[in-house]
């Protein structure tokens, strides 16, 4: 659909905060009778010192949650600074949901290769599985740097004691001292190790570029078929 033929709902910033050190999550008023479906996006248009530009963004909220969240990495762009700089009340306006559930409808296992702000789809999936009581059983396998950088980190935590379906993976590449977790990266054989029953899951790969590129070696290597594969590619990352 071209941009000029896009329909766009007017909206507002509600409130913006720091899940981690240079990663925003921005709540935005949810237009009227907005439905969606968890892991598709919307195109979010904003004023910028180099005049209006949408870019696009995953819907990091639920369904049932009441307003629409999205969150980013600050990057230094006018895009991201205008985004920054927005108080509570601002306007704005996004399109309506674009894209695709990532995890089909009808699955009871699922798997996510995610790193950092590219867990943004498997927050919306894992919202929604603790608001509905869906059962669905989510592996997420989440890289970071360390510790201190763990976007939504307390309320993943949260979700998992709530629910031992809903589990946790992180791999730390450059942890501070004390760290027991799994450090380096993501690789074929932690997924082994740590999923053993990765080929019963749906495996969802999020992320910018160069998330993708790496974790396709990854995925031959486990042998996942196209069919119990999403594969979403963050255009436009700036």
């Amino acid at each position: 659909m071209s941009r000029m033929a896009r329909v766009m709902h007017a909206t507002r910033l509600l409130d913006a905060q720091f899940t981690a050190p240079g990663t925003l999550l921005a709540s935005f008023e949810r237009p009227a009778g907005f439905d969606f479906e968890p892991g598709q996006y919307v195109m979010l248009e904003l004023e910028t010192a180099e005049g209006a530009q949408a870019k696009p963004f995953t819907i990091a909220s639920a369904p049932s949650d009441p307003l629409l969240q999205i969150g980013t990495r600050l990057t230094g762009s006018a895009f991201k600074d205008a985004l920054a700089a927005m108080a509570p009340g601002d306007a704005a306006a996004v399109s309506e949901p674009l894209g695709r559930r990532v995890v089909p409808p009808g699955a009871a296992k699922a798997l996510f290769l995610v790193g950092g702000v590219g867990v943004t789809p498997a927050r919306s999936v894992l919202r929604d599985a603790a608001a509905t009581g869906s059962g669905l059983d989510v592996v997420t396998v989440y890289g970071n740097s360390d510790q201190g950088n763990i976007p939504f980190g307390e309320e993943f935590a949260a979700l998992a004691e709530a629910d031992p379906r809903l589990r946790f993976v992180h791999v730390l590449s450059a942890p501070a001292s004390g760290w027991g977790g799994d450090t380096g990266f993501i690789t074929a054989d932690l997924v082994r190790e740590r999923v053993p029953d990765f080929a019963e899951r749906h495996t969802v790969v999020t992320g910018p570029p160069a998330m993708i590129e790496a974790m396709d070696r990854v995925l031959t290597d486990l042998g996942v078929p196209p069919e119990r594969l999403t594969v979403e590619r963050f255009a436009g990352y700036r």
